[in-house]
């Protein structure tokens, strides 16, 4: 009886962890993984399941029922600081093995000592992050500073929603409608030469471009129905960019008879720029998912490196998917290298030194292109925007199952020593 209590404190404890691992963003292999940990560091076993709204844990002890909970995930942000706390937590009560009432002290602790930032921090943050990205997509001084200004506004508006409790598809269709009527406006009246690159660079903050890369990757590792969950978010959330973009250049053409959209995705900056662009616009992320101190560095230089490598391969004549493949095979092999020196997840580097390579600019263009009533060329751009996902996907697993390859082999070199030893 009294093995029983232990468990079920056990497991409370295993639960709570996944519980704060998954409000912070975590992955859903990650979370799995350092539960089992867990409860392989106090000698029994069980099962784990996580989706982004739901974690169940069951454990399996010898000669008595399983015992389950579940627990159900709730709307959330990403918290990187958050996932490098618990995870770490995690880590220290596997070698430690403290009481599960100690453990749950643990982890009070260090829900109470989590740090985010001031609401100015992150409006500034709104601010860098659409700038950098309406630079890296093109636009001149004017056009980012605007582009800065419409993602400050972004932010008040969607803070706005937030208190009073809005559905996120709601959010993003009338934060892209503002976007979009906000950056033709400035067209029309002569304020920026084109509305693409300003556009594009607020809707950056819109687009669910990790969530597109994260469904393909847990699709691609087997966890078919997490992958199907975020999949249908980034459904809803691209169907609500399209509808609030598309109705705001269908309202300019009613008010100004034009919709203007720019030309292209050519920028005329020198490889340099760009690439400072690109760690900015990692930086303005990292503000935004609570990165903290020297994390935020090893993030712009990742995302500097990606956009680098992108450019590089592209002077050698490769086409934008190869491009692309290589540059996210690149930044992986970095994160994962950066975690294994700071002992933390290699999510936490990755997430954000992505987002240069993400398509975002897609839905803007299938939409130009839908209104344009040129089918083809918005089939083509969208299908080109998921292959581009697909790719970055693919980039980071070849990557991060090598490293994990590498992992296993040394934990089994370890556990033959141990079993030589014992004989």
């Amino acid at each position: 009886m009294d093995n029983r209590i232990d468990l079920e404190e056990l497991l409370d404890v295993a639960i709570t962890l996944g519980y704060r691992l998954l409000m912070c963003g975590a992955e859903i292999s990650r979370v799995e993984e350092a539960i089992q940990r867990l409860l392989r560091a106090y000698g029994t076993t069980g099962d784990v399941f996580a989706i982004p709204n739901c974690l169940i844990v069951t454990l399996c002890p010898d000669g008595t029922a399983p015992i389950t909970r579940m627990r159900r995930i709730g709307p959330h942000g990403t918290d990187i600081d958050g996932v490098e706390r618990f995870y770490s937590l995690a880590r220290r009560l596997c070698a430690e093995k403290p009481k599960p009432e100690e453990a749950h002290a643990m982890l009070r602790e260090t829900k109470r000592t989590s740090a985010t930032y001031s609401f100015p921090m992150r409006f500034a943050a709104y601010f860098i992050a659409a700038s950098a990205f309406a630079f890296f997509f093109g636009a001149n001084i004017s056009g980012g500073v605007l582009a800065g200004i419409a993602g400050v506004l972004t932010g008040l508006w969607l803070r706005a929603l937030d208190r009073l409790q809005v559905n996120p598809f709601f959010q993003t269709i009338t934060a892209s409608f503002f976007i979009g009527i906000y950056s033709q406006a400035l067209t029309h009246f002569g304020l920026i030469l084109y509305a693409d690159a300003t556009a594009i660079g607020a809707l950056m903050l819109l687009v669910p471009g990790m969530k597109i890369t994260d469904s393909m990757r847990d699709v691609i590792y087997g966890d078919t129905l997490s992958g199907v969950n975020k999949l249908m978010q980034v459904f809803l959330t691209t169907a609500a960019l399209l509808l609030g973009t598309g109705t705001a250049l269908l309202l300019s053409r009613a008010l100004w008879h034009t919709a203007s959209v720019g030309i292209s995705l050519d920028v005329p900056y020198p490889w340099w720029i760009q690439v400072t662009a690109a760690a900015f616009s990692c930086l303005g992320f990292c503000l935004l998912y609570n990165i903290r101190t020297f994390g935020m560095f090893i993030c712009m230089a990742g995302g500097a490196l990606g956009w680098g490598v992108y450019l590089a391969v592209g002077r050698f004549g490769a086409t934008g998917l190869l491009c692309n493949f290589l540059a996210a095979a690149a930044i992986s092999l970095y994160a994962e290298i950066m975690a294994r020196i700071r002992k933390f997840p290699s999510f936490s580097y990755l997430v954000i030194a992505l987002l240069p390579l993400v398509p975002g600019a897609g839905v803007y263009y299938t939409v130009e292109y839908l209104l344009q009533e040129d089918a083809s060329m918005s089939l083509r751009q969208g299908t080109q925007t998921a292959a581009i996902a697909g790719l970055l996907a693919v980039g980071i697993m070849m990557v991060s199952s090598v490293f994990r390859m590498i992992g296993v082999a040394k934990q089994q070199m370890r556990e033959k020593h141990a079993n030589r030893r014992r004989a």
